[in-house]
C-alpha cells in the first residue's frame, strides 16, 4: 500500500501542476479516492467534480479547458503539415536510361 496522502500533500501536489487555474476553496478533502468538488477559474460555469488522484494525473477536470487544449495541439499539428520544411529537399531520381540496342556498346558500370 501507498503512502497516505492528505489534503495539505493534495493541494500541494495540485497547486505545484495547476498553479491557480483551480479554485479549491469549497473542496472538502475526505480521501484521494473519494470525489472532490473544484471549479476552474478560467470557466466558473460549473463545478468538476473529480478524485483527487485523477485531478492530479489527467489536465485537471474542466471539459472546457480540454477543449481547448485539443483545439490547440489540433492547430499546431495542421500548422505544421502545411508550413514548409526547413530540410532539404529530397534528391529527384535520375533519368531512366533506355536499353542499348542491340551491336550498341553500353557505357553502363
Amino acid at each position: 500500500m501507498g503512502l497516505r496522502i492528505d489534503e495539505a500533500t493534495f493541494l500541494e501536489r495540485a497547486i505545484s501542476r495547476f498553479g491557480a487555474r483551480y479554485d479549491y476553496s469549497q473542496m472538502t478533502y475526505k480521501s484521494y479516492r473519494t470525489p472532490i468538488k473544484i471549479r476552474c477559474v478560467e470557466h466558473p460555469v460549473r463545478e468538476v467534480v473529480i478524485t483527487p488522484e485523477r485531478h492530479l494525473q489527467t489536465t485537471g477536470g474542466c471539459k472546457y479547458c480540454l477543449r481547448n487544449y485539443r483545439n490547440q495541439t489540433l492547430e499546431r499539428v495542421l500548422r505544421l503539415d502545411c508550413e514548409p520544411s526547413s530540410l532539404p529537399a529530397p534528391p529527384m531520381p535520375q533519368a531512366i536510361q533506355e536499353p542499348p540496342v542491340v551491336g550498341q556498346v553500353s557505357n553502363a558500370v
